[in-house]
């Protein structure tokens, strides 16, 4: 059996961190009273996130997930419905999950999966997880239900890299050469970090081991713990 994590906590905190949000890159970021007609102001803990996400969501034209995200909560509910529309799409391209969760976790027989199937899995993935709205919701979900005030969210680029390091050196899913420039800083669509987070959570991933995978998602939950 295989186990999939969906979890993107990490390219949020990241990604906010270090790169303007699509409307800031595109142009002047809008005052409150410059905003389009209909489009959401957030002004909470994690308004950041909110704003990149649902702006990520518009311009991939999910408008589910825009209208998820437009209120600045995420409840237990349409987290499992990001779920269901994940799972459904991952099947109806061949990849049958026994299981997916809330949280983007999940699981799946992959008995004899040849690389170039295994390929094809990694970019399915990221397909589905954009039609569904699993990732522009998930990790902003899991950062919501795991950091509610925000505490994790406001640390620079620099301190969620080396809290991640020193967390997966801890739990000895790296090695002692591993530094916290191994971890790539997430580009404007969060793709190389995806591809990074593979390493640790899909068979064959430099990095992967059935500990090292739980050892992943704990650290990218909370490297405190």
């Amino acid at each position: 059996m295989k186990h999939i994590l969906a979890h993107r906590i990490t390219v949020l905190a990241l990604t906010a961190a270090v790169m303007c949000s699509a409307a800031a890159c595109s142009g002047p970021s809008l005052g409150a009273t410059e905003q389009p007609q209909g489009e959401p102001t957030f002004s909470g803990p994690w308004a950041e996130d909110f704003q990149l996400s649902y702006d990520q969501a518009r311009e991939n034209d999910n408008t589910f997930a825009q209208d998820v995200l437009r209120d600045e909560q995420i409840t237990e509910a349409e987290a499992t419905e990001v779920a269901s529309r994940y799972q459904s799409c991952m099947a109806d391209a061949g990849f049958v999950y026994d299981y997916v969760n809330p949280d983007g976790s999940a699981q799946m027989p992959t008995d004899n999966m040849s690389d170039a199937e295994q390929q094809r899995l990694n970019e399915q993935d990221i397909i589905c997880s954009k039609q569904s709205g699993q990732y522009f919701i998930t990790a902003l979900y899991n950062a919501l239900v795991q950091d509610p005030n925000g505490e994790l969210r406001n640390r620079t680029a620099e301190e969620i890299r080396q809290d991640l390091t020193e967390c997966l050196k801890r739990k000895g899913a790296v090695g002692p050469e591993f530094t916290a420039e191994d971890i790539p800083i997430v580009d404007a669509d969060g793709e190389e970090y995806t591809q990074f987070n593979q390493q640790f959570t899909n068979p064959g991933g430099k990095y992967y081991s059935e500990q090292n995978y739980e050892s992943w998602i704990q650290c990218n939950d909370d490297p405190r713990k």
